[in-house]
């Protein structure tokens, strides 16, 4: 079995084998045309077969790490792997969106998360993020270095993957993650989010506000300068928490000086693990470490 061709075999991997393939990638190796292909198919499949909100059980017993926005940055996902270690049904992963653009490594990222999924459906989620879409892959990165890395049928595939992707995951009904934020209108209930037709062309208000939407420490709902989404306030969290019976929200997309940082109110959660972003930016990265029956941990 090669490290690039585990997913392939006819078995199921073990965990060696994808430590071997993440290596691989991290050692700058690159899985053949065939496989890319194939692993991006696979994925595809799986994540289409999802709907749009994902319920997670995560046990009493088990660990669910809740990861922000890498974007590119391929040391970044090897450092929380490194630390949390590989996926189990006892070590549980959700991706919060923004895989890709900007860092240098995007194609990496993708590759190694997809095969996370696959090598552990049921203990490894991924939320779109806003990043995860064909205009924004030419705009910030990812189209050049996939591109430079395979022919243009393994870039279209994961546009592929990205369509499928679900927009938003509840945990244990009582924590919502979704990539971006709340919504500009009350009325939206959980249920709403459950019938977002995310495979549409055109992506309604709900789905933008899931994307694009940005918290902020002054009450209320406002108009948001990246002209997507809203900034809403720490009292429209805790009216989303009430009204739905949740406990909080978890959220990325927007960097924070120690990776992390909570809402007014401490109903709001947002997690952002590209450390140093962009090179330059000098922030931590964080990731959630959350466990029932021991708590939260932002590490």
């Amino acid at each position: 079995m090669t490290k690039e061709g585990f997913l392939h075999s006819g078995e199921r991997p073990s965990s060696q084998a994808l430590q071997s393939f993440l290596d691989a990638l991290a050692d700058g190796h690159l899985p053949p045309e065939e496989d890319a292909c194939q692993l991006l198919r696979d994925a595809a499949k799986h994540f289409w077969e999802l709907p749009t909100l994902v319920q997670i059980q995560v046990p009493a017993a088990a660990t669910l790490h809740v990861v922000g926005d890498l974007h590119g940055q391929f040391c970044e996902l090897m450092t929380v792997l490194s630390g949390c270690g590989l996926p189990s049904e006892k070590n549980m992963f959700l991706f919060n969106g923004d895989f890709v653009d900007r860092g240098g490594r995007s194609v990496e990222v993708m590759l190694a998360l997809l095969s996370m999924a696959l090598f552990a459906p049921g203990r490894v989620f991924l939320n779109r993020g806003n990043h995860e879409f064909a205009y924004m892959s030419r705009n910030y990165g990812f189209e050049e270095e996939a591109l430079q890395k395979y022919p243009r049928r393994i870039f279209d595939a994961f546009q592929t993957v990205f369509v499928s992707l679900p927009l938003a995951s509840l945990v244990n009904n009582s924590v919502f993650v979704t990539h971006g934020g709340l919504f500009r209108s009350r009325a939206v209930r959980l249920s709403d989010v459950q019938q977002v037709d995310r495979f549409a062309p055109m992506l309604g208000d709900v789905a933008q506000d899931l994307l694009w939407s940005d918290p902020t420490n002054e009450d209320g709902r406002h108009l948001s300068q990246r002209g997507a989404g809203i900034l809403f306030g720490p009292d429209v969290s805790e009216e989303f928490c009430q009204d739905n019976n949740l406990l909080c929200l978890i959220r990325s997309h927007e960097v924070k000086h120690r990776g992390y940082e909570w809402q007014r109110g401490g109903r709001c959660l947002t997690i952002f693990s590209a450390a140093n972003y962009i090179g330059r930016m000098g922030n931590l990265g964080a990731a959630l470490r959350l466990n029932w029956a021991e708590g939260w941990v932002v590490e």
